[in-house]
Parts: structure tokens; C-alpha cells; sequence
């Protein structure tokens, strides 16, 4: 078989409460084994997967936040938030109370009281870190309280992707499709041999890219309109599916 390049999500398709399973690192070891491209594709930016993902997972690279891009430790794209938008947006949540995570490249910056490790609290010295916004590289920003609704307009460099207890904020003009076309043209691997694995809403663009594309068994049904099949389980859900896109396996 000619080589795939295949992306997957991290949270609620690889990664559960238990961890990576075992049974899903064989199917991603077998892939890499038989000649195929294997990249972790994450609304996480770089530093926040990094608190996410075993040491020596299989993989060729990573799109993380939708903007950054790398392949065999080289980066081969990585574009961030303006510091305009970085000033406004935590000028903004400071005023009304609420609460951030800036996910930058190589670390972590919150606003308010946020219940995460390893990250930078800038609550009592955010003037000092907006004095020189780039050097924070942020390619996301994750809020943890509920946004008015004309907080894109107020915004207009951010895309709002909204769930249940968070909001994400992704560069305008960046989704999860954006680095697998990217990478297809870098590597000369045309979209009829992409696969996409995931699980929730902010996969769609992924899903919709790839030529193949699995959703683990709890997505919403929202998303079976954007997938060519839905696996049987969840935590050796994308096992599953390699087994059965590139094996032949039988449900």
C-alpha cells in the first residue's frame, strides 16, 4: 500500500482517564512500521500537549492549535496571536472577572484562578508579560468562563469554538484542516490518502479534509454525517479503526 498520512486528535479519541491504551499504540506503531505517516492533530497548543502525551508515542509530528506545525522536530509552520488581540482580550477578561489560559509554544499562561499545572499565573504582573506579547507566542486561547456574545466582534483575529465548561479561541483563517493540507503538499502525499480519527466538534474540519475519517463510538451524532465510520468502543476506539481502514479487520 502506498503511505497514508494520518492524523488524530488527542483528548477523547487517543487519550482517556486511563491514558493512551496499548492496543492503540501497536495499531499507531504498525502504521509507522508499514511505511505510513502518523500525526498527533490537537486543538492543544505545543506546550499544553506536552503535559498530555507518553514519552515515545509513535508519531512523525504534530499540528497543534491549528497554527503550529512540526515534522520530525523541524517546524514547518507557527504563526501567533497579534499582540493587539493578546492585550485586549486579557485588558477585557481582567475588567470582567474572567478567567484564560494563553497556550503558547512552549508554555502556559493563565488569568484568575485556573485549576491547571505547570503554567505561568500572570494575574499579579499582567502588565509585565503584555509589555512584549510575542515573546508569549500564543497560538490559542482557552476561556473558562461563559463570553458575550459579540465577543468575535469585539475580537475579529479570533474564532470562537464554544463547548459545555470552555471556549476556544482559534486564529481566524487556521482550522484542524489547515496543517494536514499543508503537510499533504509538503510531503507529496496527495488528500486520497489521508485519515482522520477524532471525536467532537472542533474535529469536523479535520474529518471533512481526510479521504477516510473514523469518530470514536461516544460522538455526538452530530458528527456521523463527517465520518465514513464510527468505531465499535472509545479507549482502543482508534485501534479500531486503523484495523479496519487499513487491515481489513471486520466489526
Amino acid at each position: 500500500m502506498e503511505p497514508w498520512l494520518t492524523f488524530f486528535d488527542i483528548d477523547g479519541t487517543l487519550l482517556f482517564s486511563s491514558g493512551i491504551s496499548k492496543r492503540n499504540i501497536d495499531a499507531m506503531k504498525r502504521l509507522r512500521t508499514d511505511g505510513h505517516k502518523v500525526f498527533i492533530n490537537t486543538g492543544r497548543s505545543r506546550a499544553m500537549m506536552l503535559h498530555a502525551l507518553p514519552a515515545g508515542l509513535p508519531v512523525d509530528g504534530f499540528i497543534c492549535g491549528s497554527a503550529y506545525i512540526e515534522y520530525h522536530g523541524e517546524v514547518l509552520h507557527d504563526t501567533h496571536i497579534d499582540g493587539e488581540t493578546l492585550r485586549g482580550v486579557c485588558h477585557f477578561m481582567q475588567e470582567t472577572g474572567g478567567r484564560l489560559c494563553l497556550e503558547g509554544v512552549d508554555k502556559l499562561y493563565t488569568l484568575g484562578r485556573v485549576k491547571m499545572t505547570e503554567t505561568v499565573n500572570m494575574t499579579d504582573a499582567l502588565e509585565r508579560y503584555l509589555a512584549k506579547p510575542d515573546k508569549l507566542k500564543v497560538t490559542k486561547i482557552t476561556f473558562f468562563d461563559e463570553l458575550p456574545d459579540d465577543f468575535e466582534a469585539r475580537f475579529p483575529a479570533l474564532r470562537l469554538i464554544r463547548f459545555a465548561t470552555y471556549t476556544e479561541g482559534i486564529q481566524r483563517g487556521y482550522t484542524k484542516a489547515t496543517g494536514m493540507q499543508m503537510l499533504c503538499e509538503r510531503l507529496g502525499i496527495p488528500p486520497e490518502r489521508t485519515a482522520a480519527f477524532g471525536d467532537s466538534e472542533n474535529d469536523i474540519e479535520m474529518l471533512d479534509c481526510a479521504a477516510q475519517s473514523v469518530i470514536m463510538h461516544h460522538a455526538p451524532e452530530s458528527l456521523t454525517a463527517h465520518a465514513t465510520l464510527r468505531t465499535d468502543g472509545d479507549e482502543d476506539g482508534v485501534a479500531e479503526g486503523i484495523e479496519k481502514l487499513f487491515y481489513g479487520a471486520k466489526s
